[in-house]
């Protein structure tokens, strides 16, 4: 056993293998359509999955984690993430449950990135559409910031 896993913990957590598609909540599909698609957004034409990754960066350290309810919509698929994606999941997923035998529940270690991009995606798109001028400003300044901090 390594040093961070113990009985207890190993039992916590299932061996699954994470579903196919990344999944966003229905309800909130507009938020990436309107990001990727208008012309004045700064992730106009991003690939969907890059902008995943950027509303689970950004809902991790700006909004928390939301649940997805009610109907889902398949933003992508996994096989798009590049291989730095899908180790940022993975280290998003150990940092929030403080060991790395979550990586055991692959099920477990996508659902937390889908509820962080949950918060995160209305978050971003009421920095870049929201009323206040400076938002977007506010945004840049905040992800230059979160980078920084690195």
């Amino acid at each position: 056993m390594s040093q961070q896993e113990t009985p207890e913990s190993a039992a916590e957590y299932d061996n699954t293998e994470a579903a196919r598609d990344i999944a966003v909540e229905k309800s909130k599909q507009h938020y990436y359509s309107e990001l990727l698609e208008t012309e004045g957004s700064p992730f106009y034409n991003l690939r969907e999955p890059d902008l995943f990754m950027l509303a689970v960066g950004y809902g991790r350290e700006k909004a928390g984690r939301t649940k997805l309810q009610g109907d889902k919509h398949y933003l992508t698929q996994r096989f798009q993430l590049t291989n730095e994606q899908e180790w940022i999941i993975k280290a998003v997923a150990i940092k929030e449950e403080q060991t790395v035998d979550v990586l055991r529940d692959e099920r477990l270690v996508y659902r937390i990135a889908q509820e962080y991009a949950n918060a995160g995606i209305k978050k971003l798109h009421s920095r870049v559409f929201g009323p206040d001028d400076d938002s977007l400003s506010e945004l840049t300044t905040e992800v230059v910031t979160m980078r920084n901090d690195e």
